[in-house]
């Protein structure tokens, strides 16, 4: 069964250029797949390295309601995307200058233009008249249209996180809105709760003010009588008050006569005073006379008292000597001179002297003892005599007294006659003033009758105001209760928010759908994703190479006795042989270079050997039945399945054209089942297009012994073909 398999294969050993063939063969679409896959493996990775120039004119703009906050939302975008890798970018800021020049000479894949209103058009949002702001961003399709596509991509994630930010920003605007509203709507029940006491106690005051106005009617009704009565009071008083004047005037010429009168008296008590007083000055020098003299005979007594004392003491010491000392000598001297006439004569006379002396010493002692007796009646006497000058000086003190005051008095009598004449003269002004005023009391009588008849209706008319203002006080307690009452039921409402609440709310606002981009069986990169294509189009490469080197069915065994189904498989072993080594180096050049990674390694390789077998089956019919020709029509399958096969887009998108042959090309049942294979999708996809695949195989495998069927038969065409490749 391999014996003429591995004779078209033996063939392979005779040189090293066909030796050097078969490696050629197995590596060729390895070469193709890897490379394809190596420069489509992850684009979207590296686009931090395409330069893209962003312009900032934004000029700021000042928050609303922020008190001078501004916000600059040009330069927060930048340093949002500038730093590298942030933006999907390598984003740099220039100028529009360089921007334009670099986008035109291709430096720049991408211009991101933020104009000088960027900011004040984010902050309208809050205001009276929002604006959307604009970026744009500018690419040259002239350069790469991809770059485009993806610069597009960028922009509206730029946009999506700037239309959340705003949003949200302005959502919590928003919701601190409802809170002022809260507060406002919380002040107005207070204030409506005020005004229903207010009105509350309004009506109590236009109540009392019913009661007063009804009070003050009925008052001023009293009042009205009681001005009758006033007016005829009045006219009485004008009667009296002239009665007063009249009695004024009589009054004030009595008090004028008596005036007078007074001042002669006072003039002739004056002159009493006068004399008493005098009176009474010589009554206090006769006093004080006498007490000099009471004075003076008190010394006298006092001053004679020793004198008779010291005049009885000397009389005694006198008599002593005399009839001591002096006897004592005489008689010494009558011894001594017994007969000495005139020491007799001198004892004589002192005998005398003694006697004289005696007789003096008597006669001082009861001069002294009279003295002594007489003292007292001669200070009772002048005791008596001071006793009665002092009583008499008394009266006439008590006199000239009773005299100044008469005096006195009849000053105060002219004094007060004098007030009480120009009192009596005032008083009968005041009376003829109090008469002018009583007639014009009367007058104002008269009009204030009138003026109480009209306040009388004013009165009655403030009644019936007052009873309707407390009708409408209490209208407008019912409505500022109600009014009251339905605040309070809309200010619970009115919803409040914390800061937690209201960033949660904003940011959900800003953002109501989340949508979350779930793969099923991803793949770790964009190369993988293509994987299925690039390889199914490497082994279909592969084929066409393989029955370029080799013979789809060893011709000269056509010649000999050999089945045609041996033939034919002959061919085909050495193509599923290449087509297996294709797919190993393939596989392994993938794995090892790109770090390419499948749901399942043995599914996947034997479903690539199905596809390689599957391929090569197809090649071997196009070469075994046409030839040259035959390889040109591989090479316009490839060309159609390329366009069918949904290898890159599904094949739903591509023209009705493609969808229709689609299912009848092997290499769409290839991508198909190898997609599912390497991304671990569903399996029943992958056996679904391997028993395809293997049909189609095997329709091929039967055409192909059909084939060598005919070319046993050697035709003119084949003699002398008229095309040959």
């Amino acid at each position: 069964m391999f014996s003429l398999p591995w004779l078209e294969l033996s063939r392979f050993k005779r040189h090293t250029i066909t030796r050097l063939a078969i490696i050629v063969v197995a590596v060729i679409p390895a070469i193709y797949g890897g490379l394809y896959l190596a420069s489509n493996w992850a684009p979207t990775d590296n686009l931090d390295q395409l330069k893209a120039a962003v312009v900032n004119t934004d000029e700021g703009a000042e928050r609303p309601k922020s008190d001078g906050e501004e916000l600059h939302a040009g330069d927060e975008l930048v340093d949002q995307i500038t730093p590298e890798g942030e933006g999907g970018f390598d984003w740099q800021e220039t100028s529009a200058k360089e921007a334009e020049d670099g986008l035109a000479e291709g430096e720049y894949f991408a211009v991101l233009e933020i104009p000088s209103n960027f900011s004040e058009r984010l902050v309208s949002t809050g205001g009276n008249d929002p604006d959307q702001a604009g970026l744009n961003l500018r690419t040259d399709d002239a350069h790469n249209f991809i770059v485009g596509q993806v610069a597009g991509t960028i922009l509206n994630e730029i946009k999506s996180s700037l239309n959340a930010t705003t949003t949200a920003e302005y959502v919590s605007e928003v919701y601190l809105g409802f809170n002022d509203i809260h507060s406002s709507t919380e002040q107005a029940v207070d204030g409506a709760s005020q005004l229903n006491d207010g009105a509350v106690d309004l009506h109590d005051g236009t109540g009392e003010l019913s009661d007063g106005a009804h009070t003050l009617d009925e008052g001023v009704g009293t009042l009205q009588t009681g001005i009758g009565d006033l007016d005829d009071g009045a006219g009485e008083l004008v009667t009296g008050s002239g009665d007063l004047k009249t009695g004024a005037d009589t009054l004030a010429t009595g008090t004028t006569e008596a005036k007078n009168g007074a001042k002669k008296l006072s003039t002739g008590a004056g002159q009493v005073a006068d004399g008493t007083s005098q009176l009474r000055d010589t009554a206090d020098e006769a006093t004080d006379k006498a007490e000099d003299l009471r004075d003076r005979a008190d010394d006298l007594v006092e001053g004679a008292r020793p004198k008779l004392d010291r005049a009885e003491e000397d009389f005694d010491s006198a008599h002593e000597t005399v009839t001591g000392d002096m006897d004592e000598r005489v008689a010494q001297l009558r011894e001594d001179y017994p007969d000495d006439p005139n020491v007799a004569k001198l004892a004589e006379d002192m005998d005398n002297l003694g006697g004289d002396l005696d007789e003096a010493h008597g006669r001082a002692s009861n001069a002294a003892d009279e003295a002594k007796d007489l003292e007292d009646p001669v200070k009772d006497a002048v005791d008596d005599v001071m006793g009665k000058i002092k009583q008499a000086d008394q009266k006439i003190g008590t006199l000239d007294d009773g005299a100044q005051k008469v005096s006195t008095g009849a000053d105060d009598l002219h004094s007060g006659l004098i007030e009480l004449d120009t009192g009596a003269g005032d008083l009968a002004d005041g009376a003829g003033d109090l008469h002018d005023g009583t007639i014009k009391l009367k007058d104002g009588t008269e009009q204030a009758k009138t003026g109480v008849a009209d306040l009388k209706d004013g009165s009655s008319q403030l009644a019936d105001g007052s009873d309707e203002l407390d009708k409408g006080a209490k209208k407008l307690v019912d409505g500022s209760g109600e009014l009251a009452d339905k605040l309070a039921e809309g200010l619970k409402q009115i919803p409040t928010y914390d800061k937690s609440d209201r960033e949660n709310r904003s940011d959900v606002v800003a953002m109501p759908v989340d949508a979350e981009k779930v793969k099923d069986n991803a793949v770790d990169a964009y190369g993988e994703g293509l994987a299925a294509f690039f390889v199914s189009l490497a082994l279909w490469i592969g084929g066409m190479i393989t029955y370029m080197v080799i013979n789809a069915i060893p011709y000269r065994a056509l010649m000999s006795s050999a089945k045609s189904t041996r033939i034919a498989w002959a061919g085909y072993v050495p193509g599923i042989l290449f087509g297996v080594a294709q797919v190993a180096v393939l596989y392994g050049v993938l794995s090892f270079a790109l770090d390419f990674s499948v749901g399942s390694w043995v599914w996947t390789l034997l479903f690539s050997i199905l596809v390689a077998a599957s391929f090569h089956s197809v090649h071997q019919l196009c070469v075994a039945a046409l030839g040259g020709v035959g390889r040109l029509i591989a090479l316009v399958l490839l060309m159609v399945q390329i366009a069918s096969a949904g290898g890159t887009y599904p094949v739903e998108t591509a023209p009705g054209i493609f969808q229709i042959i689609s299912p009848f090309l092997p290499m769409t049942h290839a991508v198909e089942g190898l997609r599912a294979l390497i991304a671990g999708g569903d399996m029943f996809i992958a056996a679904q297009s391997a028993v395809v695949l293997l049909l189609m195989t095997a329709i091929c495998l039967v055409a192909t012994v059909l084939v060598c069927g005919r070319k046993r038969t050697v035709t003119l065409t084949q003699l002398h073909p008229s095309l040959s490749l």
